[in-house]
């Protein structure tokens, strides 16, 4: 669902209200950046950083979408640089080793660094066909998320539920509704294509549902939810290095 402009946004706007919060500073890296909208989002608050994804065609239009912006690189790996802030929007759940991937993070940062991060969650009552399109490979129990983190190294200062209850009532009907497509290859596979896969996509309906305007007063309703964990199928969690 974080390919729905509206629900893209909101990710956003609760990404600079933790940096607000929580005084968070370059330089970042965007862990799986995608097509590099998140890193534009930051290079436009003038913060340097590096863009980094395996994937050849994820890299490629990252480097397209910030082209106009030297002080972040778009790479496929990186070295003993130290980043202040990483920032890893929906990638774990792709991962095989979760673990791996969370003390790769540790590994590039210091002492109270600050990892960000958005997952999906509930996977009793939430996984979807939309979990499989996007090739995830699990959703997170929020007490276990607590663990994973703990685990790497990383105690939690933020955990807020996004979807809860406009955007989780869009996906529960959309994914009713909306005829299964075909689901494709491996995991792995899918996840490569998720950059330029959008499931929400309905036409002229999804351009209505898209004008920003309609979404401000959603918004404010969001955030009076986002402390009850127990609902919604999506977290963004604000980590602290140990």
């Amino acid at each position: 669902m974080a390919n729905f402009p509206p629900f893209k946004a909101y990710i956003v706007a609760s990404l600079d209200e933790l940096i607000a919060r929580h005084a968070l500073r370059d330089p970042f890296l965007d862990f799986g950046c995608g097509r590099g909208d998140v890193a534009l989002h930051l290079a436009r608050r003038g913060w340097s950083g590096t863009a980094l994804d395996s994937s050849a065609e994820a890299r490629a239009l990252a480097e397209r979408t910030l082209a106009a912006h030297p002080a972040v690189r778009v790479r496929a790996s990186v070295g003993d640089e130290r980043f202040d802030t990483i920032v890893m929007l929906d990638v774990l759940e792709h991962v095989a080793d979760d673990r791996g991937m969370l003390a790769a993070a540790a590994a590039l940062q210091g002492p109270g660094g600050a990892l960000v991060l958005t997952v999906p969650t509930h996977p009793e009552r939430e996984w979807r066909w939309d979990d499989e399109l996007y090739g995830h490979l699990r959703r997170y129990r929020p007490d276990d998320l607590v663990r994973l983190l703990g685990a790497a190294g990383y105690g939690v200062a933020e955990m807020w539920e996004l979807s809860y209850p406009a955007f989780w009532l869009l996906r529960r009907g959309f994914t009713a509704l909306k005829r299964r497509p075909a689901i494709t290859g491996t995991p792995e596979e899918r996840t490569a294509r998720s950059v330029t896969v959008d499931a929400w996509d309905l036409g002229v309906v999804s351009d209505i549902l898209s004008v920003s305007a309609l979404w401000r007063p959603v918004f404010a309703l969001q955030r009076r939810f986002r402390d009850d964990l127990t609902r919604g199928s999506e977290a963004m969690i604000l980590a602290r290095r140990g």
